[in-house]
């Protein structure tokens, strides 16, 4: 019984942090109002570097990181600056909603790909559906059928498609640290992108920070503390504590709450295909994935 009720917090703990993924969408959009896309990735990432250390402190992880997972950190970090910069003109260039939704469900199908053209996975015949179950259900997310062909490959879309790319190189990249702590990881991962960020494209163009408004820094705290440092730190915990797989079924929310924080904070208006695109999707990466949908509270 009390397992079951640690488990039931825990998967509480984890829907939350879901939700502050998911609405990082429209509060990206919604700060985009305030600060141009560098002063937002350099203040983001700056504040989470902050917030992560006393993080790590209380969970008694050493900051010690060697040169291999150093260099791996930079790299990661190198993508994460790409990654950022086109997740805020994803919003900015389109509707936040079906940002988030596209790029959060693309970007598992691109992690297997890359994976795949490496040869670290061995595709099957189901894995295959898989990918084009998946395609389809992302072709109809973003509503192809109502594009011209020369309008597929418009701006909005374009910047879906490098977000999504530039965050599996993150996620590959980041893999290869893996005797280091994830969270330890993301710190100096954190770090090196506000570092980078600042000396190579920080230019303070709307004043000083700390001269915004309320609505900004509320914002602000949320898609920093809430979506990075919470977020992070609850899934990485999550991980260790009920298992990868478990865990990463709860990802499958996040491009939902995307869509439902952004009809929400900015009236966004979605087509019910767009919910038929993300599930399609999902249940193809499912299936890649090899998840079996028991009851996530249920011990042997």
């Amino acid at each position: 019984m009390h397992i079951m009720s640690a488990n039931r917090q825990q998967f509480l703990w984890l829907i939350l942090a879901m939700f502050f993924w998911g609405a990082s969408w429209p509060i990206a959009s919604i700060m985009s109002a305030y600060v141009d896309v560098h002063e937002f990735i350099t203040y983001r990432y700056f504040f989470v570097t902050l917030s992560m250390a006393p993080v790590l402190w209380w969970m008694r992880l050493s900051f010690k990181i060697g040169f291999i997972d150093f260099v791996i950190a930079c790299i990661a970090a190198l993508f994460l600056v790409l990654y950022s910069n086109y997740y805020f003109l994803s919003v900015t260039h389109g509707a936040p909603g079906l940002a988030g939704a596209v790029v959060t469900t693309l970007m598992p199908i691109l992690v297997y790909l890359l994976m795949l053209f490496s040869k670290q996975k061995k595709p099957r015949f189901k894995d295959w559906l898989a990918l084009l179950l998946a395609a389809i259900g992302v072709l109809i997310t973003m509503g192809i059928w109502q594009f011209q062909l020369s309008e597929i490959l418009a701006t909005g879309n374009l910047y879906m498609i490098a977000a999504s790319l530039s965050w599996a190189l993150v996620s590959i990249t980041s893999s290869y640290a893996k005797p280091l702590n994830p969270l330890v990881l993301s710190f100096y991962i954190y770090l090196i992108t506000t570092i980078l960020d600042w000396l190579l494209f920080f230019q303070p163009t709307h004043g000083s920070v700390f001269a915004m408004d309320g609505i900004f820094w509320i914002n602000f705290v949320i898609v920093s503390l809430g979506s990075t440092t919470f977020a992070t730190t609850i899934y990485f915990a999550s991980v260790h504590s009920l298992g990868s797989k478990k865990a990463s079924v709860f990802t499958f929310l996040v491009p939902f709450f995307a869509l439902g924080t952004s009809v929400l904070f900015l009236n966004e208006t979605l087509q019910w295909t767009t919910f038929l695109g993300v599930l399609m999707t999902i249940i193809a990466l499912i299936v890649l994935n090899d998840i079996k949908l028991r009851p996530l509270n249920k011990h042997k």
